[in-house]
């Protein structure tokens, strides 16, 4: 089966004649170049890797195009197609190459397009490697040794696939050889994650980005060994790539993975550089990265230069980690992958000094309890033993304000689930015009819930309906505020809809768009921003999103499945994970393709039962 995400918008390309008689023979035998020397490359250049983190869009393929058209003498402009991490089975050869070869043709165009006009033209040939026999025979290789070669382009697919075909063959020699003397290797999702030689090979079994802050929950293919489960032989040491990274919430993944590297490589761990679809960066001699290029940005994580501590906690064991520094790096900044600084223009900007942010307080004398979609967990069985705890009998009253669209529905769901958990007191379910003050008198417990943000904010337009919640979150003794109505409590609110199934990958990148959020102000009723689902629905971006609109304010991000408690204790995480992101020392901005641009923003990961502080 081929592996192409994206095979169908290949086939709108029509046939390929030509590049598909061109599989048919195998290339004839060259002479490998000595490293440092061949064609018109010259003397040895720094080797240039572009990780692309996804798809085959226009703008992407021409950057590529230009970067190693950057490095031709000419007359053309001669690139190589490696489809290698498109699997290997006999009965899908021939429609793997088929599809190679309308890759290799749509790569080839955009060169046409984007080379500089002292080129005739380009050339784009499939490199026929597609198993490890074909890795194995040095045929296959030639044009991968060929001198004339500018540019090497490996497709996406399946980067363990990939290197179980490449690793210590001819093919992946000649690859290293190429990139010795010059020549720009670049690659499409599978294809950015083999340039690394550490390699994120993907979760674990069924694990999958809402389990990201798991350990062990991602395969990790280590290339400071000899077995050959690794990335190419001459990728990144200073970095590790991973690829979709907005685009499919993967932000989780590459912490737990640079917590694990850390502990791995004894406290050096690479740079995570997280690159989203249809974007691409150049990496430059393993020393520098710049040139941010398409549709988005590229996300920077940094374990090591504010010794960030971490530790594994509970059952699951999750991350728990302070001080991570992050970057969202956009078209006009360079990032020095050995200092570990970040430059935009012509300023370098120093680190954080990573202080204490401001933890978010209990408004009322009683327990608030923020969940970032609880039901059926523990977290709201354990509301429901708080709130039977406060008379010590079972006459008890819960109040359920339910808000926005389908409420009824709502309401009755968390009814459900809380007499589920053992409540054997009163529960009424309160909607609409009955969401007042009056409906929580004697209230034991209050439910604060709603799922359809889209309609939360005509709700929250009638005075009496933010009077019932301020009245229910400062006055009665146990409140849990649930999903997307939990977001209204703090200093901003989105009311973009929440993403189904359909539309999540989109909402993943548009989360890290400057105009996706549509801020609203909430009720301040608890000073910070929060960002319920936030694995589940791939909304990294809204802790970035709040940063850029209000560097002062921790915008905290909820996990399904887990809460922050507050009450006269303090601030605490109950469940499996919660993450602050911190902009006190952060500087934002907006790139020119409308994606966020930020510098130090600091991430602090917290495990069931920490208290909230750095």
């Amino acid at each position: 089966m081929a592996l192409d995400d994206t095979r169908r918008t290949a086939r709108r390309l029509g046939s390929c004649l030509a590049t598909t008689a061109l599989l048919a023979a195998p290339f004839a035998a060259a002479p490998a170049a000595a490293s440092g020397s061949g064609g018109g490359h010259g003397s040895r250049s720094p080797e240039v890797l572009v990780p692309v983190g996804g798809g085959y869009e226009t703008d992407t393929l021409e950057a590529f195009a230009r970067t190693a058209a950057a490095h031709a003498s000419g007359p053309t402009v001669d690139l190589v197609v490696v489809p290698s991490a498109y699997g290997d089975a006999p009965e899908d050869r021939a429609e793997n190459l088929e599809l190679a070869g309308e890759r290799a043709e749509q790569l080839r165009l955009a060169c046409e397009d984007a080379a500089p006009t002292r080129f005739t033209g380009c050339t784009a040939r499939l490199a026929v490697l597609l198993d490890r026999s074909d890795a194995l025979d040095p045929a296959n290789a030639a044009a991968l040794a060929d001198p004339a070669t500018d540019g090497v382009f490996v497709l996406g697919g399946d980067q363990g696939l990939a290197m179980q075909v490449l690793a210590d063959s001819p093919a992946e020699r000649a690859m290293t050889r190429a990139a010795a003397r010059g020549v720009v290797v670049g690659g499409t999702s599978a294809g950015a994650a083999v340039e690394s030689r550490s390699m994120i090979n993907g979760y674990v079994g069924d694990l999958g980005p809402a389990d990201g802050l798991r350990r062990d929950s991602t395969l990790v293919w280590w290339g400071d060994d000899a077995d050959l489960e690794r990335g190419l032989a001459f990728g990144s040491t200073r970095a590790i790539y991973d690829q979709h990274f907005h685009q499919r919430g993967r932000l989780g993944r590459t912490l737990s993975t640079l917590a694990t590297a850390d502990e791995h490589l004894g406290g050096r761990s690479p740079v995570g550089v997280g690159v989203d679809y249809g974007t691409g960066v150049r990496a430059t001699g393993d020393r520098t990265l710049s040139g941010v290029f398409g549709q988005g940005s590229v996300s920077l994580v940094d374990l090591e230069t504010l010794r960030s501590p971490h530790s594994w906690r509970g059952a699951p064991q999750t991350l728990s980690a302070r001080r991570v520094l992050t970057h969202l790096m956009t078209e006009d900044q360079r990032y020095d992958l050995r200092t570990r600084t970040l430059t935009r223009g012509s300023s370098t900007l120093a680190p954080p000094k990573g202080t204490p942010w401001r933890v978010p307080t209990a408004p009322g004398r009683g327990t608030l309890v923020l969940g970032g979609g609880v039901l059926g967990s523990p977290v709201l069985d354990d509301v429901v033993d708080r709130a039977r705890a406060v008379d010590g009998s079972s006459r008890g009253r819960l109040v359920v304000l339910a808000l926005g669209g389908d409420a009824t529905a709502v309401g009755a769901r968390y009814a459900d689930a809380a007499r589920a958990a053992g409540w054997t007191g009163s529960v009424r379910v309160v909607t609409g015009d009955a969401v007042r003050e009056d409906a929580l008198r004697g209230a034991t417990a209050a439910f604060v819930v709603g799922d359809d943000p889209t309609t939360l904010a005509p709700a929250l337009a009638d005075r009496r309906v933010r009077a019932a919640l301020a009245a229910a979150v400062c006055h009665t003794p146990v409140v849990l505020a649930d999903g997307a109505a939990v977001s209204v409590l703090g200093e901003r609110w989105s009311p973009v809809a929440r993403p189904t199934e359909d539309d999540l990958e989109d909402a993943g990148i548009a989360a890290f768009r400057a105009d996706d959020a549509r801020w609203l102000p909430g009720l301040g009723l608890v000073r910070a921003t929060l960002v319920p689902y936030l694995a589940s629905e791939n909304r990294w971006g809204r802790l970035y999103g709040s940063v850029a609109v209000d560097r002062r304010t921790p915008a905290i991000g909820l996990l399904d499945r887990s809460a922050v408690v507050l009450d006269r204790a303090g601030a605490r995480t109950t469940g499996e994970s919660v993450v602050v992101a911190d902009g006190d020392e952060a500087r934002t901005w907006t790139s020119a393709n409308g994606s966020i641009g930020a510098a130090n923003v600091l991430l602090d990961v917290f495990a069931d039962g920490e208290r909230l502080r750095r």
